[in-house]
């Protein structure tokens, strides 16, 4: 059986980005391209003390996150042009990309695929039955602007020495549940 998993990051943990103009990831980072006239936007910096990980978090609940150089050169050799890395800035001495995933795919059922109320944010995910054999390693889907990844990532993730700050969870269940209920969000072995 074919598995997919939620990527998201630890902002608890580590270091994290805000946003300070919240209305910054409507309509960016859906798929489409963004490099040309990329311009890094305003933030501050969260939890400050903390070390910066190699996948951080960018304005907690987004649809991107922030890789370091460590962590996009892996990503970029499993994933090729699946992805789009956008030079972010330098934040206690490591350099920061964005990651624009532009890789989408008609897998969600809609039918059984559970939405927040007017947020259009996936609260539990169902795909479909006849998935391709061959998962691409990382994606968006058609319906959402969550990013998924195969068990290829994951396997990435637990062979690179333990990139920092990646979690890999099960998108069938309620992420804001999970944490109510202190559950680990991870759901991928070894990592």
């Amino acid at each position: 059986m074919t598995r997919i998993w939620e990527l998201i990051t630890t902002p608890n943990r580590y270091l994290a980005v805000q946003q300070l103009d919240l209305r910054y990831f409507d309509n960016r980072f859906d798929g489409r391209p963004m490099a040309g006239g990329w311009v890094t936007p305003e933030y501050e910096i969260l939890n400050k003390s903390k070390p910066v990980a190699d996948f951080t978090s960018w304005q907690i609940g987004s649809w991107t996150f922030l890789v370091s150089d460590r962590a996009k050169e892996e990503v970029a050799d499993l994933c090729g042009d699946d992805v789009e890395f956008l030079r972010f800035d330098v934040v206690k001495g490591k350099t920061l990309h964005a990651v624009n995933v532009l890789r989408r795919e008609d897998f969600l059922d809609l039918a059984l695929t559970e939405f927040m109320p007017g947020a259009g944010t996936v609260k539990r995910a169902a795909f479909r039955q006849a998935l391709p054999r061959s998962i691409p390693p990382i994606f968006k889907v058609v319906g959402g602007r969550e990013t998924y990844v195969s068990e290829a990532f994951g396997r990435m993730l637990v062979s690179t020495n333990k990139l920092t700050g990646a979690r890999l969870r099960d998108p069938a269940k309620w992420v804001y549940q999970q944490i109510r209920l202190g559950e680990e969000l991870n759901d991928f072995p070894g990592l």
